[in-house]
């Protein structure tokens, strides 16, 4: 069976947290994540402290949890369908369930995911990993700060009567970017990191996730005329669409990375000015109750100007 670790950074490594990096560190994240408050509470009056803040415990926790369990069980299933001794029944199991569109659909992604992930991580071409970050780094986590995104939206904003708010994927992003980092600050300290790369990943690494989360966003609300809160059927592919931009970006930054080619840094730059730049819109085409304007269609006229 081949051997490829799901977690890159073991569970008990947390535990290694309490070091002076980390904690300066630590405090240059929380001053960012509180300077990115105050910039939301700007464009968005809906945008309260508990909303904020619980979303970003919500996004922090759940979202990498996720993450780490999700990449876990694709990584398996691939590993198990391709290489292992239960390659038959996997298979076996996916005829069976051939006629039920939905779970089939699950088991491919799950197979495409778990074999892009295992391969980002292994002795290849930048073109072979710019595919597999994509399929099995991009799409799982922008996935699920879109995910998260839309929770936050649901208990924070939805009862209230808000339509549509670009500030829970801002929180999605700096939420998971920002429970990413504290997990690599341990895997820093037990690989005895020097004080510069706990900075790169507090102060670039986290805003680039709240970019990757605002471009996916603004598509969304594009898209869906607002914040989708039942999804059904082609609605999913649609909402796959809105993300593609992200989910390329992100695997195509991580490729370079791991090649430790100087485009990341273009690509992260590029992303950073246009996520960011949606943050500077007025603030009727940032928030609101009611589509801005007159008719269902005025509110992506606006943001289109």
């Amino acid at each position: 069976m081949m051997e490829f670790s799901s977690f890159m950074v073991p569970w008990d490594a947390i535990f290694s947290i309490f070091s002076g990096s980390s904690l300066i560190a630590s405090a240059a994240l929380f001053f960012l994540i509180t300077k990115s408050k105050g910039k939301l509470a700007l464009q968005d009056q809906y945008c309260t402290g508990e909303a904020f803040w619980g979303g970003i415990l919500i996004t922090g926790i759940s979202s990498i949890i996720a993450v780490l369990l999700l990449q876990s069980v694709a990584n398996f299933a691939f590993n198990a369908a391709f290489a292992g001794e239960y390659s038959s029944s996997i298979l076996r199991a996916g005829a069976l369930i051939s006629r039920n569109k939905g779970a089939l659909a699950i088991l491919v992604i799950t197979l495409i995911v778990g074999g892009g992930y295992a391969f980002s991580f292994v002795e290849a071409s930048l073109l072979t990993h710019m595919v597999s970050c994509t399929v099995g780094i991009g799409l799982l986590e922008e996935a699920a700060k879109c995910a998260a995104a839309l929770v936050v939206f649901g208990i924070f904003y939805k009862a209230k009567g808000i339509r549509y708010s670009l500030s829970p994927f801002v929180i999605a992003g700096l939420g998971f970017g920002g429970g990413e980092a504290l997990h690599y600050f341990a895997a820093y300290n037990l690989i005895e990191s020097g004080f510069w790369i706990y900075i790169v990943r507090a102060w670039w690494c986290v805003p680039l996730h709240a970019a990757w989360a605002i471009i996916a966003g603004e598509r969304i609300v594009r898209a869906f005329q607002g914040i989708p809160t039942d999804l059904k059927g082609d609605d999913y592919w649609k909402l796959l669409g809105c993300l593609l931009p992200s989910i390329v970006l992100h695997g195509v930054y991580d490729a370079f990375c791991f090649h430790g080619i100087f485009l990341s840094w273009v690509v992260g730059i590029a992303s950073l000015i246009w996520g960011f730049s949606i943050l500077s819109k007025p603030k009727e085409q940032f928030a609101g109750k009611v589509l801005y304007g007159t008719g269902v269609t005025s509110l992506q006229s606006t943001i289109e100007r």
